[in-house]
């Protein structure tokens, strides 16, 4: 397995490990992952393991690999629903600040 995690990733060799020797497989896994965890900025990195845990708590309940997969795209699909709805409010808060800035605009002429 490549130390570098700027080289593409080979889903072969990957698939292969997994089946011929699954300890080395998740050893590898555990150190690429937290390989990139590493490169992100510090303050992001708790906030990266904590999703970390979450996803192989939902990896190792599911199963299966396709139960796996439906879990963490409902996982995916909530979290990007949940940002939707933040953006949406931070659009309406934007806007009543605008409103309300214009209004004093016009008050203070």
């Amino acid at each position: 397995m490549s130390k570098n995690p700027e080289q593409d990733f080979d889903f072969d060799v990957w698939k292969e490990l997994a089946h011929s020797d699954p300890q080395t497989y998740f050893a590898e896994r555990r150190r690429v992952i937290e390989q990139f965890i590493n490169t992100c900025p510090p303050d992001k990195q708790a906030v990266l393991r904590d999703l970390q845990v979450r996803i192989d708590a939902h990896r190792a309940m599911a199963g299966s690999p396709n139960q796996s997969l439906r879990e963490l795209s409902r996982m995916m699909e909530d979290y990007l629903l949940a940002l939707s709805e933040r953006l949406m409010a931070l659009h309406r808060e934007t806007s009543s600040l605008q409103t309300s800035l214009r209004q004093g605009l016009r008050g203070s002429n």
